[in-house]
């Protein structure tokens, strides 16, 4: 299948050689082939500053040459076999490896590398630096610069390369449909009102509630409604018959439910938190999770959470765990708790109903208790509609065993 370059990537493309300015260049050749494209370009001729790279944003992709030898030394110098120093070479590599750093930091894009160095070598220091990952998938990819210098063939590898890196593809994609929706939001709550921004200030003012967190939530919320549905090609996205690593699976599926990354101050339904504690058998650990709903917890500055208490199933060596079946690809439920695979670094947690306790904010927090992450929606819906129909169970006699067995 061939991919429209074009439309995929939207966006300024930045371009990064010493010789970027010399029309004789080889890398002429290579802007041509961009510019064929229409995607604009932006050209430096020496890395870029930090203050700079922070700009970087929403970019098509970068090309950046391995050395950039100017003004330190000339293309004629090299040429003519002149080295360079083994402290300029050092300087270089640490250069680029920080550049790579800065702009991952800033902006998810394809970075490309080309080179008429040793591709091996830059392999390699960039695995060392765990920027580049040789057995894996990622955003740079490392070309000789004589290969991208034909017609088409810059082209030809972006689309190689896409074909073998779905996430770069789905970003692209996403990217695409979510500037499109961020732009329909914002065109038509400007015809509603041009200052519809204060107006939904005021209103959560007089809530009482977080304006800044109320305001973000209004935003992403009709943002979500906008870019639905989705439209991603299954060409770049059915994989192999391979089957996954079980670690690398289970951390996909938390990533996708468990939130780790959390604001000093924001507090949400679904946060955990670890505690760890001694009693007469020795350490022990448990977990909390807050069940209460979010329009309660942003009204008041130290509001008391609804806690359930969670402890870590263990699996045998078959996988089972003891008095759990599994059906479906879910875990069998009983009424009184709620199990979750896989928060905390791939472990299975049973939260208890029964043991329910109300407890300050302001308590957690504490020396032997820290939050580490957050379960998303619906997963933390899942667990408060579960809670609810606890709460309003009807007890019904035991049925003896003799009457079933």
């Amino acid at each position: 299948m061939t991919i429209k370059i074009s439309e995929l990537f939207k966006g300024v493309s930045i371009v990064i050689d010493d010789e970027v300015d010399d029309t004789k260049a080889n890398i002429t050749q290579i802007l041509k082939q961009i510019s064929s494209l229409e995607i604009p370009i932006v050209k430096y001729a020496k890395l870029p500053s930090e203050g700079e790279v922070s700009h970087f944003q929403n970019l098509s992709f970068v090309l950046f040459d391995w050395r950039l030898i100017k003004p330190d030394l000339s293309t004629a110098d090299v040429a003519a076999g002149v080295s360079i120093p083994p402290g300029l070479e050092n300087a270089y590599i640490e250069q680029n490896i920080r550049f790579i750093r800065n702009l991952n930091a800033v902006c998810y894009c394809p970075i490309f590398v080309f080179t008429n160095e040793d591709k091996d070598f830059i392999i390699a220091k960039l695995n060392s630096e765990h920027v580049f990952e040789s057995d894996k998938p990622c955003n740079v990819l490392i070309r000789s610069k004589s290969t991208l210098q034909e017609e088409g063939s810059l082209q030809k590898a972006i689309e190689e390369w896409i074909k073998t890196n779905p996430s770069i593809y789905v970003l692209k994609e996403w990217e695409r449909e979510y500037q499109r929706s961020k732009n329909r939001l914002f065109f038509e709550f400007q015809n509603l009102s041009p200052v519809w921004p204060q107006i939904m200030w005021k209103c959560f003012e007089e809530d009482g509630g977080n304006k800044s967190l109320e305001l973000g939530e209004l935003i992403s919320r009709n943002l979500d409604t906008r870019m639905k549905p989705f439209e991603f090609d299954e060409t770049f996205l059915k994989g192999t018959d391979a089957k996954p690593d079980r670690n690398e699976l289970r951390q996909v599926l938390e990533g996708a439910k468990f939130l780790k990354q959390l604001h000093e101050k924001d507090i949400s339904t679904g946060d955990v938190y670890l505690e760890e504690y001694q009693d007469a058998e020795g350490a022990k650990r448990r977990y909390w999770l807050n069940i209460r709903a979010q329009c309660d917890l942003v009204r008041n500055e130290n509001p008391h959470l609804y806690c359930l208490p969670g402890y870590e199933l263990t699996q045998k060596a078959n996988g089972k765990i003891d008095n759990i079946s599994f059906s479906q690809g879910e875990f069998v439920e009983k009424g009184y708790h709620a199990i979750v695979p896989f928060i905390d670094n791939g472990k299975i947690i049973e939260f208890k109903f029964s043991e329910f306790e109300i407890r300050q904010k302001s308590s957690l927090p504490g020396a032997s208790i820290k939050r580490i992450g957050r379960i998303l929606p619906p997963y933390i819906t899942k667990i408060q509609q579960r809670f609810a129909l606890y709460l309003h169970r009807q007890g019904l006699p035991r049925i003896p065993d003799e009457a079933i067995f």
